[in-house]
Formats: structure tokens, sequence, C-alpha cells
């Protein structure tokens, strides 16, 4: 039971929300070269996540646990709404905005907290900010549940111009538009700019050796047609790129049908997959089974009964 209780609780911060929450790219600084939108209450009505969320209320061990984080330590897991990520590309350093799920005063007020904060006023807000631990890190507590996080106060009263609508934003990007409609109710969806990240030195040497290659990718996670269906596409730099980039996606793919074979799990998870190319454009889709995503935590639970 312990196994179980402790998978269903980390699957359950993916799976909550009361309303759609899609990305607003005027939470997005127009300089930023990636992005991610976590919007927990999509992912919360899928049908995964309807049954993982009746699941976890039929375990006392896991409602006990979930009680107790909200009680302790001001983290109601059901509060949460959406999380926006978005950043240069530059190593550690991003601003996120969130909206609800924290009790920030109790967060604040925490012993084993407090004093380690540090507290700025930057015209009517709050900034607290510590130096402590593996890495700095500041946030401010806004209006209506929302909270701005960054390594360092400058980054914070960034987010926090963001978050209000007085900084300007992102314009956007076709290729990641053209994503979102594949899907029924994207959960997640990502964007790089990994032209622009490479020209500011920004990448590091594992992600430099595709950045000749690759201008810009894109990805969302969402339900389509009764499955869950992951969908990315990466804009090549050019026609001599983007053949063998389909080639390798390609091989990559053929090597998942062959795992298949021989794995009935795989086979029962998998439905279906595509790649496709159009100039310099590699569109992939892979879809997987509801029933067999919810067929397998039915026999967890089980093993752990």
């Amino acid at each position: 039971m312990k196994r179980i209780s402790i998978l269903l609780t980390s699957i359950w911060f993916f799976v909550l929300g009361l309303k759609a929450n899609p990305l607003d790219l005027q939470k997005v600084s127009k300089d930023a070269n990636w992005f991610v939108h976590f919007d927990f209450s999509a992912m919360r009505n899928s049908e995964v996540g309807t049954f993982i969320r009746t699941s976890i209320e039929e375990i006392p061990e896991v409602m006990d646990r979930i009680n107790r984080m909200k009680q302790d330590h001001g983290v109601d897991l059901d509060g949460f709404s959406h999380l926006t990520l978005s950043g240069s590309g530059e190593r550690d350093r991003a601003i996120a905005i969130l909206k609800g799920g924290l009790d920030m005063n109790k967060l604040i007020e925490n012993p084993k907290f407090a004093d380690r904060l540090e507290m700025d006023q930057i015209g009517k807000n709050k900034i607290y900010s510590t130096n402590q631990g593996r890495r700095p890190m500041a946030f401010a507590p806004l209006k209506k549940g929302v909270i701005v996080g960054g390594p360092d106060i400058n980054y914070v009263n960034e987010g926090i111009l963001l978050a209000k609508g007085k900084s300007p934003s992102h314009p956007g990007n076709s290729l990641l538009n053209s994503l979102i409609e594949s899907v029924d109710r994207p959960g997640f969806l990502a964007f790089a700019d990994i032209e622009k990240a490479d020209e500011q030195n920004y990448l590091d040497e594992r992600a430099r050796f595709m950045s000749d290659k690759i201008k810009t990718g894109a990805m969302v996670i969402g339900e389509a047609g009764g499955a869950i269906r992951i969908s990315a596409v990466v804009e090549a730099m050019g026609e001599e790129t983007s053949a063998p980039l389909e080639a390798m996606i390609r091989g990559g793919m053929a090597m998942i049908e062959m795992k298949k074979k021989s794995d009935n799990r795989l086979d029962a998870f998998l439905e279906r997959h595509s790649v496709k190319r159009t100039g310099n454009l590699i569109w992939m889709e892979m879809d997987f089974s509801v029933d067999a995503i919810m067929e397998r935590i039915k026999k967890e639970m089980n093993k752990s009964a």
C-alpha cells in the first residue's frame, strides 16, 4: 500500500484544478527563448485524471498525507490551478508564475523556513529571498493566490510586472498554436527557440550538438479521441538538416515498433504513432491508450493492497 500511495500522491499533483487554465502569453516575457505551461485543471478533468482522483479518495493513507500537507505546510494540492515557467535559456534562471495551491502565510511563518528568509519591499509588493540551500531563490505572494518566483529579486520583480500585465509579453508561435489544436485539452505545453538561446551562449555542451540542426521546437500533451496524445514539432535549420532529422526520428519509431512485438505492455499502451515532414518542419504524434493506463494503475493498486 505504501508504494501505491506514494505513486498516486505524486501523480495527484498533476491532475488538479477547478476549470481550464490555458497558456496566457501575457505571463511570458517578450525576450523568453523558452516557456513551459502546466494546466493542472485540464489534467484533472481528463479521463485518466478523474480516475486517479477517484482512486485516491478510496485510500485513507493517501488522503491523510494530502490533508497533513495542507494543515502543516500550507500546501493545498486541490488548490493548484496552473503554472507558467519561462526564461532566456541561461542556466538556472527563469520566472515562475503559479496560481493557487500555497498558503504563503503558513510557509513564511514555518520556523524551519522563516529563519532563512530576507524580506524586501518593492512598491506594494513584499519579496522574500534566501541564499541558503542548493540554489538562491526569491518569491512574492500577490493577490488572488498568485505567487511569482525566480532566482533573485530582479527576476521576481520582472515576473510581478508580467503577472500584472505591465510588461511587454511574448508574441507567441504559430507552430505551438498548431500543436495546441491537435489535442482537446492540453495539460502540458512547451516551446523552445534553440537558435536564439544558442546565439546568447546559453546552451550547454549536451544541447549544443543539436543547435546547428534545430531552430525551434514545441510539444503539447493532452487528450485526443479517447487517448492521451503527445504532439511535437521541430523546425530544422534547412532542407539539408531536415531530411537527416526525419530519418533519425523514423529510426527511433521503428525501434519502438520492434519492441512492441515482444513487449505486451508497450503494445497495449502505444496505440499509434506518426511522423511527417513538410519542408523544414517535422511533425510527430504518439497516442497512448487511456484504458491501458488505467488498467496499469489498477494492477499496481491490487499489488499494494
